[in-house]
């Protein structure tokens, strides 16, 4: 397969993902998997549409749905492996999951990947 040059306008047309960049170079994310951190820029991309999809609960924090089907054909993973990375961001406390019952996917709440202390006014 041969791949076309962008000329212009075209480099405005695409979705990125964004992945933060503290991910990949602090000491505390060393153990952090690739996949892990591609996991997160999805979340936290998706976190965007929280507002408008109405996913705040009752203390106002936005969560996501994502039910682990949508993630493995996005990130071409298995199902074994987005549980990994899910579990992973979990420990390193990037994200927590909500159980909501009644076969219904978890809730996610993306957290920030800084401190507290570091953005609290």
């Amino acid at each position: 397969m041969q791949f076309s040059y962008i000329a212009g306008s075209e480099a405005e047309q695409y979705e990125f993902v964004r992945i933060p960049k503290t991910l990949i170079s602090n000491d505390y994310f060393s153990d952090l998997s690739n996949p892990s951190r591609i996991l997160y820029g999805l979340l936290f991309d998706r976190m965007s549409s929280s507002p408008k999809n109405r996913w705040l609960d009752a203390d106002g924090h936005v969560y996501v749905i994502y039910p682990v089907p949508e993630l493995t054909e996005e990130l071409h993973l298995s199902e074994r492996k987005v549980k990994s990375c899910l579990l992973e961001l979990e420990k390193v406390g990037l994200i927590e999951r909500r159980k909501q019952g009644r076969g219904f996917p978890n809730r996610i709440y993306v957290r920030n990947f800084l401190p507290a202390s570091n953005h609290e006014v």
